[in-house]
């Protein structure tokens, strides 16, 4: 009702007032788009800094109130969860080619690309997330995912054309193991445990991934 009213008002007033009602709407939504974004990039360069990430410390870089920050991250892990959100820009699985090997070759080259090339954060990410799991005394922390599914979602993605090919155990275990070799862990293993370089890192992770693949693919072939 109260909508109709707003509209017989406004076209009443002309195509301009109407104009700025349905703008208010649209701009008020991109105004909170931006503030989350700000408030994310200002997560990502606190972590950029060295520096620990406090609700607080984000809402001032980002220039927003403490209030406000609090009304879109009610805990400082699940803002630098949301950090991960800036690989969704990247698309690791966009445009790809219908081979199998190629699909998840070039999926975690791109991934790979990603969070070597932004260590700091990605490290920040994995650290929360583990400190997430230690408190579960702490109900803001408990409410938050200890990690999400993007990871998984994009070995789904880039195996999926073999999910008539295999059998379903196997195609399941291939994506399961596809997924243990790269992403933030893989990082962390190759760089701290294994002592790589970064392209040594990333050309072991996607080895490790194709060599998975032969392997299932022998085993559906017996």
């Amino acid at each position: 009702m109260s909508e109709g009213r707003a509209g017989s008002t406004t076209g009443a007033r002309g195509g301009g007032a109407r104009d700025r009602g349905e703008g208010g709407g649209e701009g008020r939504r991109n105004q909170k788009l931006r503030t989350r974004r700000a408030l994310v990039d200002a997560a990502v360069a606190l972590v950029r800094e060295g520096r620990p990430v406090t609700i607080a410390d984000a809402a001032e870089a980002a220039q927003v109130s403490v209030a406000t920050a609090y009304r879109y991250f009610s805990h400082p892990g699940e803002l630098l969860l949301e950090t991960q959100s800036v690989a969704r820009g990247f698309e690791a699985v966009a445009d790809l080619p219908e081979d199998p090997a190629e699909r998840i070759d070039l999926t975690v080259s791109r991934t790979a690309d990603l969070q070597l090339g932004d260590e700091a954060v990605w490290r920040a990410v994995l650290r929360a997330s583990l400190e997430r799991w230690q408190e579960p005394s702490d109900e803001d922390a408990r409410d938050v995912p200890t990690r999400n599914r993007l990871r998984l979602d994009l070995t789904r993605t880039a195996l999926e054309p073999l999910a008539g090919t295999l059998p379903p155990d196997l195609h399941r275990r291939l994506t399961m193991a596809v997924t243990l070799v790269y992403g933030a862990e893989a990082l962390i293993t190759t760089r701290d445990v294994c002592e790589l370089d970064r392209d040594e890192a990333k050309a072991v992770m996607r080895w490790a991934a194709g060599a998975l693949l032969e392997a299932a693919l022998r085993e559906a072939e017996l």
